[in-house]
């Protein structure tokens, strides 16, 4: 980059990638000011008899995990409810450990299915047969690694009852964050909720919908409403799916920060984080190309204005800069303050250090990447492999 034109062409660039951060820092500004927590509006009745909640969680192959989420559920402190834990094909000691759990515990019935008809996928096919055999007034879907807090079913109960809804998701946090929670993660999060804010997604007069598979609460004559689990029996990401059917059909539907109320294990390794996004993107955004073309510019642009910051720096430190490099330094550099620290924040929200708004140039690298490989998903119509299927 010359100091003609093309030194031009980067200062009004970052210009309007500072303005477009601008406004969208105010906006997180309003979404965290005008956040509904679930503590702090569902003053619960502990104990107190409420509508019967089913809870059903689907388990392949989780004997690490399985009893840990049984035994947080059965901790409860809501009165009328019972458990389905699902051995979903498992080829290890799941559904050992869950015929154990529920020798111990009389609201607890095993269900086990033996083979996955084509059409489906295994989430999908074991939590519609599971929903099939209750008629509890409310159906809780939570995942086999997810671990609930003794009051949070109380507290989410109640809070339907309060506000009316028909669908209650909580977004989970980790049961304990290292750095591809606080570094990565949170930057895919942020990519997703351009499209799916969670402003738009309470809102009932907007289409904007999104959920969680660790904790979707529905009402049974919702669920029914929606045409079942049979609906979406295809879906890799049948939590947005479902949740979308919901508000197509003029359900009330509400998703809050689960925070600690709600966790689930930290990721193994980047390749499953991977993983896990790139499902996420595939079906959350429902392969369409100019969605998914916006969530690759979103993260190449800020990837540009780190590498004009980057320039920018070393042509001055060369003593050979003019005043047009001195203004495309504060600019750009005002712009990546502006991503830092406002990440920063976003993982300080999340309990983590605030300090990892530094990363945020490297979350950026790898959350382009990760999009990039989806949209390429897309455009050549390989489809997505989850748990040693591929699903177009």
């Amino acid at each position: 980059m010359s100091s003609g034109w093309l030194v031009w062409v980067g200062l009004v660039f970052c210009l309007i990638v500072l303005a477009e951060l601008a406004r969208l820092n105010f906006l997180l500004y309003l979404a965290f000011k005008n956040e509904i927590k679930l503590p702090n509006l569902a003053h619960h009745r502990t104990g107190a008899r409420g509508p019967r909640v089913t809870v059903i969680v689907p388990a392949k192959d989780e004997e690490s995990h399985i009893e840990r989420t049984a035994k947080s559920i059965l901790d409860s402190e809501y009165a009328d409810m019972d458990l389905i834990l699902i051995d979903d094909r498992s080829s290890d000691r799941t559904g050992e450990i869950i015929r154990s759990v529920a020798k111990e515990d009389p609201r607890v019935r095993v269900m086990s299915v033996k083979d996955l008809p084509s059409g489906w996928t295994g989430k999908t096919h074991a939590m519609f047969h599971a929903a099939a055999t209750t008629s509890s007034d409310i159906l809780l879907f939570t995942d086999a690694d997810a671990v609930l807090e003794k009051d949070v079913i109380s507290k989410a109960v109640n809070f339907m009852v309060d506000r009316n809804l028909d669908m209650l998701s909580l977004l989970p946090g980790f049961t304990q964050r290292g750095f591809l929670e606080n570094a990565v993660h949170l930057h895919l999060g942020l990519g997703l909720s351009s499209f799916y804010s969670l402003t738009d997604v309470n809102d009932a007069t907007r289409e904007s919908a999104l959920a969680s598979g660790c904790f979707i609460m529905i009402r049974r004559e919702a669920y029914q409403a929606v045409g079942t689990w049979r609906e979406f029996k295809e879906q890799v990401t049948e939590d947005i799916a479902l949740s979308k059917a919901v508000k197509r059909n003029g359900l009330r539907l509400n998703v809050l920060r689960g925070e600690n109320m709600v966790t689930t294990k930290p990721f193994e390794s980047f390749s499953e984080l991977a993983g896990f996004w790139k499902r996420t993107f595939y079906g959350g955004l429902e392969k369409n190309i100019p969605r998914m073309t916006r969530l690759c510019l979103n993260f190449l642009t800020l990837i540009v204005l780190f590498g004009i910051f980057v320039y920018s720096a070393l042509v001055l430190a060369s003593e050979t800069s003019e005043m047009i490099h001195i203004a495309l330094f504060v600019i750009s550099c005002a712009g990546m303050a502006a991503v830092m620290i406002s990440y920063g924040i976003v993982v300080k929200k999340e309990h983590g250090s605030a300090l990892y708004g530094l990363s945020a140039p490297l979350g950026l690298f790898l959350g382009a990447w990760i999009a990039i490989s989806t949209f390429l998903m897309v455009w050549t119509d390989q489809g997505i492999q989850w748990r040693g299927s591929v699903y177009k």
